[in-house]
């Protein structure tokens, strides 16, 4: 059950990535090796901003040592709380981006990996799956990119998109509730 319960952890916080992909590849313009190569990018990001977190938060968790649990929660309930936010700028189609060159790519790519920036902060203290954590989530952010991108832009998509960014923040949610109530990671 505990291994489970990461699984779901680690896809929900990269399913940021899928609405992304879903907006890239708009027209159907873009051959299939670039789609996979631009979903090996968006996983590739994932891994290195949860990383670049985790130094982050290595810099200056140990400052909240007493408080730790409280921290923990607060920088998930944050997370599931920005990702109920950007549920409904989906639902609106707000958050569906069409690319016209790689740097705005990038730079979109860069930005669906900050709530796995701010989880990755707490990776000095907490973490699920210990050192597997990166690789997962380059594994679950390709995964949800190449989902994206094989999806037609229509509006039961876009609908269905916001209802799994609801689902991925709800069950943030619930893990930081365990982990409060369980003081560790479950």
């Amino acid at each position: 059950m505990k291994e489970f319960i990461h699984i779901i952890f680690i896809i929900s916080i990269a399913y940021n990535t899928f609405p992304l992909a879903l907006g890239l590849n708009r027209d159907h313009r873009n051959p299939h090796l670039t789609n996979v190569l631009l979903a090996a990018v968006f996983g590739l990001l994932q891994g290195v901003m949860y990383y670049l977190g985790q130094a982050l938060g290595d810099t200056f968790m140990h400052v909240f040592v007493i408080r730790y649990k409280w921290v923990v929660f607060g920088i998930l309930v944050a997370v599931s709380v920005r990702m109920m936010l950007e549920s409904m700028r989906i639902r609106r189609g707000e958050r569906l981006f069409s690319f016209d060159n790689y740097v705005k790519f990038f730079i979109m790519a860069i930005a669906a990996g900050i709530n796995t920036l701010i989880v990755g902060m707490t990776a000095g203290h907490f973490s699920p799956m210990n050192g597997l954590m990166p690789i997962l989530l380059v594994v679950a952010g390709f995964c949800w990119s190449i989902a994206g991108i094989s999806m037609n832009l229509s509006r039961v998509n876009i609908l269905l998109s916001s209802l799994f960014q609801l689902i991925a923040a709800a069950v943030i949610f619930i893990v930081a509730l365990l982990y409060l109530l369980t003081n560790h990671w479950i």
